[in-house]
């Protein structure tokens, strides 16, 4: 079920809600204490950040499956990170990314040091308007292969923001890789709450049993899949890597 965390961050007493919400994500994705620990330094780094150059802003916190398909098939799950704010915006980003870059006499270690730990981070910054920051953080590193099929060239990634503040989210997004096919989901649950999250999970999961389907067929097994629940409107898109789209 899409577990997302939404923490306001306008006062220095949400950071600490920033790091316990990167704690319990990290617990759910199964990480280990090291890597539960960067979890929780980047969502702090990131919520500070937000007090000491934009005046506030926001923390989503949810566990995602990993942008990329493992080599052997196997499923991923890392906690994403975003800081969102409406501040004055960075115009220098890769000046920024350097530790012991500073704007308020601070030691400059903040989004260095989260690019250094997490595994995927990236900064969108637009001045006058304001700054997104995404950072990923899974378990170790794989072991570098030395022998089979190149990885897949696709990388996905959403967002989920729960209605009005709700601990769960209706909606859900996947991505699976068979062969040369990767096939993308998008599952709006009816209504709001659990039980519309219990049914884009169910989405989800149907997915990973249809990988390398074409899309109508995906589709019927997901609306089979989908009984039961409350139901969900569903969109299902797949990209030919060997025909390049």
């Amino acid at each position: 079920m899409p577990r997302v965390w939404d923490v306001p961050v306008h006062d220095s007493t949400r950071v600490r809600d920033a790091r316990v919400a990167a704690e319990h994500a990290a617990s759910l994705a199964g990480l280990d204490e090291p890597r539960s620990a960067a979890a929780a330094l980047v969502a702090t780094e990131l919520a500070t950040n937000l007090l000491k150059h934009a005046g506030g802003g926001q923390v989503l916190i949810d566990v995602v499956p990993a942008p990329v398909p493992a080599a052997d098939g196997s499923e991923a799950r890392l906690v994403q990170i975003a800081a969102v704010d409406h501040g004055p915006g960075i115009a220098d980003v890769p000046g920024a990314l350097r530790d012991g870059f500073s704007t308020t006499q601070s030691l400059g270690a903040g989004l260095g040091t989260c690019r250094r730990i997490a595994d995927g981070f990236e900064v969108h910054s637009v001045p006058g308007r304001g700054t997104v920051a995404l950072a990923r953080v899974g378990g170790a590193p794989p072991r570098i292969r030395t022998a089979g099929p190149p990885p897949v060239r696709v990388r996905a990634g959403g967002v989920n923001v729960p209605y009005g503040g709700a601990e769960y989210s209706g909606d859900a997004w996947a991505w699976v890789g068979a062969q040369d096919r990767v096939t993308l989901m998008l599952a709006d649950g009816l209504g709001h709450g659990p039980d519309a999250a219990d049914a884009s999970t169910a989405a989800v999961r149907a997915l990973h049993d249809a990988a390398g389907l074409p899309p109508a067929e995906a589709l019927r097994r997901l609306h089979g899949a989908l009984s039961g629940t409350r139901g969900a409107a569903v969109a299902v898109a797949q990209v030919d890597l060997a025909e390049g789209g």
